[in-house]
């Protein structure tokens, strides 16, 4: 994605800032100052005073040679989750429906190229990775990424589909930007979208979109399990029953006002 054109309302110093925090990932938890300036592209000098900063606020630790994040930087995710309109009216809706189905639930929203989990309610150890508010997965590989995908623009879809790195998790996983826009419009038509082993063998997923009081796609629910429970007969229909229901229920608490 290209860099922000610089103009009287874009603050460099605050865009770097941000750069050093999300340079912190998996892999790359504990870094010199070194290491920060050249993955984030900015001198030592630069890198020092940002890190030092963050250690002043308490978003940081340093033994003097190494840098980590603390559990303060939650505060930031935190921050909007207190604003979303999706935590606050749908937790009790996603509670209910992983309870009833007895399968994981899950409300993601569409960032970039990746979903965030914003609502999870884990009833299986189904995945690999555990999975928690704040994980970000690549939206081709999964179904709330392409039923939200699908309700993009023609432009906009167009455009993610030119420039998204289009990784292969399992021999299963849609990789072809042609073959994935024809499921991504399969979806649209269809309202719903069901990926099966993509992001990991041993899980498929079925999701719809939740949509604002103005008819707006804001985000996806989804179920998640097996691959062998989704073949049982009348599974996917059964799931798709429930799960349309508790995204009703949340657009109903959304027009309203209503949290949950």
């Amino acid at each position: 994605m290209a860099a922000p054109e610089p103009s009287n309302t874009y603050a460099q110093s605050f865009a770097r800032g941000l750069a050093v925090i999300t340079a912190f990932r998996e892999g790359s938890r504990v870094m010199t100052l070194t290491e920060v300036a050249a993955r984030t592209g900015v001198t030592r000098a630069t890198a020092r005073r940002l890190l030092h900063t963050l250690v002043a606020l308490g978003y940081a630790a340093s033994d003097g040679k190494y840098f980590s994040l603390t559990p303060k930087i939650l505060d930031l995710g935190f921050a909007y989750l207190a604003s979303s309109e999706i935590w606050r009216f749908a937790e009790r809706d996603i509670q209910a429906l992983a309870e009833e189905v007895d399968e994981s639930s899950s409300i993601s929203v569409l960032d970039g190229h990746d979903i965030v989990y914003v609502l999870r309610v884990p009833t299986k150890r189904i995945l690999k990775n555990s999975l928690n508010i704040g994980s970000r997965v690549p939206a081709h590989a999964i179904s709330m990424g392409r039923i939200q995908l699908a309700a993009l623009p023609e432009r906009d879809l167009g455009g993610y589909l030119a420039s998204a790195k289009l990784e292969a998790f399992t021999p299963w996983t849609i990789t072809d930007p042609d073959g994935l826009r024809a499921a991504i419009e399969r979806d649209r038509a269809q309202g719903w979208s069901m990926v099966y082993r993509e992001l990991e063998e041993g899980i498929a997923g079925v999701a719809v979109p939740i949509r604002a009081a103005t008819g707006r796609v804001i985000a996806a629910a989804n179920i998640s399990l097996s691959p062998a429970r989704l073949r049982e007969p009348g599974k996917k229909a059964h799931l798709l029953e429930k799960l349309t229901a508790a995204a009703a229920a949340i657009e109903a608490r959304l027009r309203e006002g209503r949290p949950a």
